[in-house]
């Protein structure tokens, strides 16, 4: 009860106030991100029931793919990583700041510092928020990210100790006379921010938490492995598609052969971690005549999934409905 008592509507919004501003810069970088990593859209294959001869069709988005703004974005990494350590600090302060108005603790540091040395030795008495009391592995690898880039954050701030070279953040510090340095390259900076943003957004609940977003979580967490330096989730890439799968009638029945559906897709994408929407396409003397649309969570997990005519109403669609973009 105590943990319906401090995280509230009224407390998320206290974090949306917060973080509103990184969020949204974060959010417009994310998103370039994508240029970076190929620009894929989610694609569609397009299969005939127990056929060879796949159609896929990937549509490739341009965001921001020139040379003069992909310097742009490289310039900006100094930012780019600031702004995410600042979302951390933010989160982790808030929930100090929520823990304190609900008397479980005396007040708030306002050093970086000493709010990690607080969190460290409050762990235990600490309440945290639900989505970190249900999945203890998303507070400890932030924690860590908050911990460990404590030093390189600092160093940018208030040193300007960086370079960018080759499309990589360099980032030197000292600790007495132990030097350590920090090289994040642009997909390991997309991963932070990705991390970030998406923690960010489950904890304010703009994000919903289902097996495709922990997925992509552990896949970014397992990227930044370097950063947090705790173990590895061994995650494969997660894609999301659209099948489209035409089923011919038989028997007044149409026969979607699923076994064979996700034996094309390890086909097409191996090694990656593939999740999809389905259309069934109900095919009569060769021609569409119905269609059902299954999302991503409600895809049976038959071998063999037998459609009536006059069965699955609710995931009945019109002949040219059924895709997401």
């Amino acid at each position: 009860m105590r943990l319906l008592a401090v995280y509230n509507h009224d407390s998320q919004e206290r974090l949306e106030e917060k973080v509103d501003y990184e969020i949204w810069l974060l959010g417009f970088l994310s998103k370039t991100q994508k240029t970076f990593e190929g620009g894929i859209d989610i694609s569609t294959i397009t299969l005939t029931n127990r056929q060879s001869g796949a159609h896929v069709a990937v549509t490739v988005t341009e965001v921001l793919g020139s040379e003069a703004a992909i310097k742009v974005i490289d310039a900006m990494s100094p930012l780019t990583f600031t702004a995410s350590y600042k979302i951390l600090d933010m989160i982790f302060e808030w929930i100090l700041e929520e823990n304190a108005k609900n008397g479980i603790i005396k007040g708030v540091p306002w050093k970086f510092s000493e709010k990690v040395e607080l969190i460290s030795k409050k762990h235990n008495r600490l309440t945290y928020p639900p989505i970190f009391q249900s999945n203890l592995y998303i507070r400890d690898y932030l924690f860590a990210l908050y911990s460990n880039l404590l030093r390189f954050r600092n160093e940018v701030i208030h040193k300007h100790n960086f370079s960018v070279l080759d499309n990589k953040l360099r980032i030197d510090t000292h600790v007495g006379e132990q030097s350590y340095t920090l090289v994040l390259d642009r997909g390991e900076l997309g991963a932070f921010v990705r991390t970030v943003v998406a923690v960010a957004n489950l904890l304010t609940s703009a994000l919903s938490f289902g097996p495709l977003e922990e997925r992509l979580l552990k896949y970014h967490l397992d990227r930044i492995q370097k950063l947090h330096g705790l173990a590895d989730f061994k995650q494969k890439k997660p894609l999301l598609i659209n099948v489209v799968l035409n089923v011919p009638v038989e028997n007044e029945l149409f026969p979607a052969d699923l076994k064979f559906v996700r034996q094309e897709i390890s086909r097409i994408h191996p090694d990656v971690d593939v999740r999809f929407n389905l259309k069934i396409i109900g095919l009569v003397d060769g021609k569409s005549s119905i269609s059902w649309f299954f999302p991503t969570d409600f895809v049976p997990e038959n071998d063999v999934f037998e459609l009536r005519l006059e069965i699955h109403e609710k995931y009945r669609v019109p002949l040219s409905e059924g895709k997401t973009s």
